[in-house]
Parts: C-alpha cells; sequence; structure tokens
C-alpha cells in the first residue's frame, strides 16, 4: 500500500521507518533529496513540502521528513514542543544540505548537530531560555544559565515533540488543536510509538511540555502509567509570539513548576 501525495506515491516502508527507524538510518533514506536541494540561501515550502520528502497524508494533514530523529539517552532535560514549524524545518533541512555538500557522511552526528540547531530556533528560544531560567534549571543542572543547553551544554539537553517530524494542515503548520492528537489515528500514533519510546530512551531527565498540546499529551500518557508523573512539568506556556498571554500564564504556573524543577534534581536516586 502506497500514500498519495501532489500525485506521487511515496512507499509505505518509508512512512513506517518514520515511526521505528533510528536517526542516522533514516537520514539515509533521505540523504539524496537533501543533498539535492538547490543551493539557495533560503529554502522555500515549494521546494520542501513536496512529495520527495512526504512521509504521511491523512485528509488535510501531511506530514514531512526533517531530521529531528536524534535522541540523546544522557540529557537532563527533554523539550516537548508541538511539531516543528515550516521555519524549524527549513533550517534542519537546509544545515543537512549544506552539511552533505561539504562531504559529511557522519549522518548520526549531522542529525544531532542539526537538531540543535533547528528546535525551537528563532524569536521563541529567547522566551523559552528565560522560562527555563525562572522555574531553576540553571540551578539544577550546575551551569551558568539555561542558553548553556544550546551551546557548551547541549549534552544536558534533549529536544522532542508530539509529532517528531514536521506536520501541516492544507500547508501551514499544525499548532496541535485541529486535528487533535487524541482524534486522529496517525497522531495517536506519534503520541504513542515514536514520543513515548523517545522520552522513556531519556529516563534521568526531566520533561518540560511547552502549550497546551504538549501538556495534553503528557497528560495522556501519565493517566495511562506510561510516564512518571514526578519528571514531568505540565503548564508552561508555548513560547510562541502568537501566544499573546504567554507571560501571564508563566507568572502563573512558576512558583509550582520550580518546586518541581528543584525536587527532581533533589531526588537521591537522581544522578543528575
Amino acid at each position: 500500500m502506497a500514500v498519495s501525495g501532489r500525485g506521487v506515491d511515496t512507499p509505505a516502508l518509508v512512512n513506517e521507518r518514520a515511526l521505528t527507524t533510528s536517526a542516522g538510518e533514516l537520514f539515509t533514506t533521505f540523504a539524496p533529496q537533501i543533498a539535492a536541494l538547490p543551493a539557495t540561501e533560503r529554502l522555500t515550502r515549494e521546494q520542501l513540502q513536496v512529495p520527495e520528502f512526504l512521509l504521511h497524508r491523512a485528509g488535510r494533514l501531511a506530514i514531512y521528513y526533517a531530521p529531528f530523529d536524534y535522541i540523546n539517552p544522557q540529557a537532563k532535560v527533554v523539550l516537548v514542543g508541538i511539531t516543528p514549524g515550516f521555519r524549524q524545518m527549513e533550517i534542519a533541512l537546509r544545515a543537512s544540505r549544506d552539511a552533505l555538500l561539504a562531504g559529511d557522511t557522519a549522518y548520526a552526528a549531522i542529525c544531532a548537530r542539526v537538531k540543535y540547531q533547528a528546535s525551537f530556533a528563532g524569536p521563541i528560544r529567547r522566551f523559552l531560555l528565560a522560562m527555563l531560567d525562572g522555574i531553576g534549571v540553571p540551578q539544577a543542572l550546575g551551569i551558568p544559565a539555561s542558553a548553556s543547553l544550546y551551546a557548551e551544554r547541549s549534552d544536558l539537553l534533549q529536544t522532542s515533540a508530539v509529532v517528531r517530524h514536521p506536520a501541516f494542515i492544507d500547508g501551514a503548520d499544525w499548532t496541535g488543536h485541529t486535528p487533535p492528537v487524541r482524534g486522529n489515528p496517525l497522531l495517536r500514533r506519534y503520541l504513542w510509538e515514536v514520543m513515548l519510546p523517545e522520552l522513556r530512551a531519556v529516563p534521568a531527565a526531566i520533561i518540560v511540555s511547552l502549550g497546551k498540546c504538549a501538556s495534553d499529551a503528557l497528560d495522556t500518557l501519565v493517566a495511562a502509567d506510561a510516564l512518571d508523573p514526578a519528571r514531568c512539568l505540565i503548564g508552561l506556556p508555548h513560547p510562541s509570539g502568537a501566544n499573546g498571554h504567554r507571560h501571564a500564564q508563566f507568572a502563573r504556573v512558576q512558583p509550582e513548576l520550580t518546586q518541581l524543577v528543584a525536587a527532581w534534581f533533589g531526588r537521591s536516586d537522581n544522578d543528575a
């Protein structure tokens, strides 16, 4: 069986591998398409939201490949967003293209590097890091500031998402609401078959959900006894500038989440 997108069939094998395959192996599948991308300063939706990168299509929902598969099992903090938006997709694929054209063949290393470049990239990262500073993450980890997680202490960070690969509705970024995860079989598969194993692969990390979609996803997993609630920080607002209430939302949850951070990293059985 094949999934159709813009008149071109994508093999079901690739679709299933998106749910089960390691970062380097899946990157191998798409490396030729990535290397063939135009050598332009910025890539466009017309160049990236194409059948060559299509993983799944379900009605108005389309999910495309971008190298966000890397897992850092030694991480102490996991940041969970909704899904990589087009901006993050573009950065990751452009950086991957440049690495391939430069002759880099260490695919797993490329995946690790570009994921840190692209995850929560842009203005949202500034507010994200300010929130982490505000709930005591640097003190708990013994680092100067949360910005270190995207610099010299990236070994402490894992970034994740409810849907690991970029998801779009009618070509626009999926915001996590329409369709909701619970009402869509494909999105539920990403939650249970991709996100949950990823979170379990970093057992010493505290898990920080960003926004309602990510919070609802963690709530679902906790309610099913699939995750330890002690390691789940639920309630931080999404750091996007489109969330005009994020400062007020953060002020409401800051005291409780600060206590949870201290409690998790203060556990005697935690080697953070």
